[in-house]
């Protein structure tokens, strides 16, 4: 929505705080930039804990930066987990999240340990080992890369979604495809512009 004002009083501020509770924290970030000051200190209050600490590390990061389009909107399960285990938490975890064709396994410091596709998770048999569904050398950007740095990078990998890990390792976040064609798609505009001009 290019002009929320007119929405935004319509709703008033209970229920637009519902609505954003609701949102993937990269779309409640696109939202708020485009709120009224006034609107967001009303806000503030009453939005999930948990949607404002996405909001404040999105915004941490400079616009030009991986970390300033990544989103909370995945699954991530342990290493340690069971075939059977890694089921039931992605069942538990699809409730809320949507994106869900590739799982991301983490350690318990939450570093990065490599993916699984939902396909193998799904035909796997309960006795095989987790470990052995893991794509260790699933592609990933980093936080702080620029955009402009790493974007054919991301185009050739050709995933639904990557990972995005901090210095650390530490998985912080995803980019999806949409996010990319959206960023291929700014590019291709300025350069368009550049050869206008």
């Amino acid at each position: 929505i290019e002009d929320p004002e007119e929405y935004i009083q319509e709703l008033g501020i209970g229920r637009l705080a519902e609505v954003i509770n609701e949102m993937d924290s990269d779309d409640a970030v696109d939202l708020l930039e485009d709120v009224d000051e006034k609107v967001k200190n009303q806000l503030r209050p009453i939005l999930d804990e948990d949607l404002k600490a996405d909001i404040r590390l999105i915004n941490s990061y400079d616009d030009d930066e991986i970390g300033s389009l990544i989103t909370n909107n995945y699954i991530s399960i342990s290493r340690n987990l069971t075939i059977r285990q890694a089921m039931h938490e992605l069942v538990q975890q699809a409730g809320e999240k949507d994106n869900i064709s590739t799982l991301y396994v983490v350690d318990d410091d939450e570093r990065f340990c490599g993916a699984i596709d939902l396909k193998d998770l799904i035909i796997a048999r309960a006795d095989e080992k987790l470990e052995k569904l893991i794509a260790r050398n699933y592609p990933y950007v980093t936080d702080h890369e620029k955009i402009s740095d790493c974007i054919d990078r991301i185009v050739d990998y050709a995933e639904r979604s990557l990972p995005v890990l901090n210095d650390a390792g530490k998985l912080v976040g995803i980019i999806t495809s949409s996010d990319v064609v959206e960023l291929v798609d700014d590019e291709m505009g300025d350069d368009y512009a550049k050869l206008g001009g």
